[in-house]
């Protein structure tokens, strides 16, 4: 019996293998599409409407189609413009100040803030235009996709956020371009720029006193000066000593109203607290410096005028002199007695 089991194993080893290396019957092929003709392509694929006449849109369409393009660009421009000013604007006042960004780098993150704006309120913008109850320009398919269409819309869309950033230009009026500047100014010196101001009416009877004790800065003279002057306050006198710490300065100023008396006690602080913002702000005294260098080279230019105009003004008395003798003579057939 082992015998014949040993036997029987390769007969059952070889139907194994025929079983397991045996391939499996092809799958069954899906039919064919019948291929379709060129006729029913392009039918499917042309830009007519069943029913609706290949017309070209007519003068009236392409209006209300530039102006359903350009209205909501308006919106847009002056939301993406109004957000990248204030938001860039708030940037270089905060970060900018703070980590000594440039005002540049401010605007491209408020450029970054109004794209979001965009994105996000797309939808709203889209949904105002639509509540104006502009007149449909109600284009088929073979007239949005023809080329005058398609230039009309371009140009409502380039009309549109070109005057609508333009309006938002507008914004520059309501923003203080130079708090940045002067911000940025303060941070940087750090406590160098901390004065101390003192008002007095006590030591003169018909003026005020004002002492200003602080880090001497180029233009501190200039700017406070100029903040006596503009809050319509007469300047008396003024003198400068050292101050008690060391680079510091006390500027004495002795100021009257416009009718010589003291400023009143119930204005000092306004006083105190203007002139503070003037020791703080010596871009005032460059600005003004810049604008006495323009006026003396055109002082300088005028007098160069001056100058050739009197040259040629005496020229031209010498010469009609010159003729005027040489007429004397001819009538009187020589020189004059």
């Amino acid at each position: 019996m082992r015998r014949a089991a040993l036997a029987a194993r390769p007969a059952a080893f070889a139907a194994r293998r025929r079983t397991s290396y045996a391939r499996a019957p092809p799958p069954a092929r899906a039919p064919r599409k019948p291929r379709r003709s060129s006729s029913s392509f392009r039918a499917e694929n042309s830009f007519s409407e069943p029913g609706l006449p290949d017309t070209p849109p007519t003068r009236e369409q392409l209006q209300n189609h530039f102006m359903i393009c350009a209205v909501p660009m308006v919106g847009f421009g002056l939301m993406d413009n109004t957000v990248m000013i204030h938001a860039g604007n708030a940037i270089d006042c905060t970060l900018g100040v703070a980590f000594g960004l440039s005002t540049l780098t401010a605007a491209a993150c408020g450029q970054v803030c109004s794209d979001a704006a965009g994105v996000l309120f797309g939808g709203v913008l889209d949904r105002g235009a639509a509540s104006l109850g502009l007149p449909r320009a109600n284009l088929t398919l073979f007239q949005r996709r023809s080329a005058i269409a398609k230039r009309v819309g371009l140009l409502g869309s380039l009309v549109g956020v070109v005057t609508g950033c333009s309006l938002g230009l507008l914004n520059l009026f309501v923003v203080d371009t130079k708090q940045s500047s002067v911000l940025k100014l303060r941070h940087d010196a750090g406590e160098a720029l901390g004065f101390t101001v003192d008002v007095d009416n006590g030591a003169r009877h018909d003026a005020t006193t004002v002492t200003i004790e602080g880090p001497d800065i180029e233009g501190l003279v200039a700017s406070l000066t100029a903040a006596i002057a503009n809050s319509s306050y007469s300047l008396v006198t003024c003198a400068a000593s050292p101050g008690d710490d060391a680079d510091s300065v006390r500027d004495v100023f002795v100021i009257q109203t416009a009718s010589g008396d003291q400023v009143d006690d119930g204005h000092l602080d306004d006083l105190a607290r203007v002139l503070l913002a003037a020791a703080q702000d010596p871009l005032n005294a460059h600005a003004l410096k810049a604008e006495n260098s323009a006026l003396q080279h055109k002082q300088l230019a005028l007098l160069e005028r001056v100058a050739k105009l009197e040259a040629a003004l005496e020229e031209a008395s010498i010469k009609k002199q010159g003729k005027f003798l040489l007429r004397r003579r001819g009538d009187s057939g020589g020189l004059p007695p």
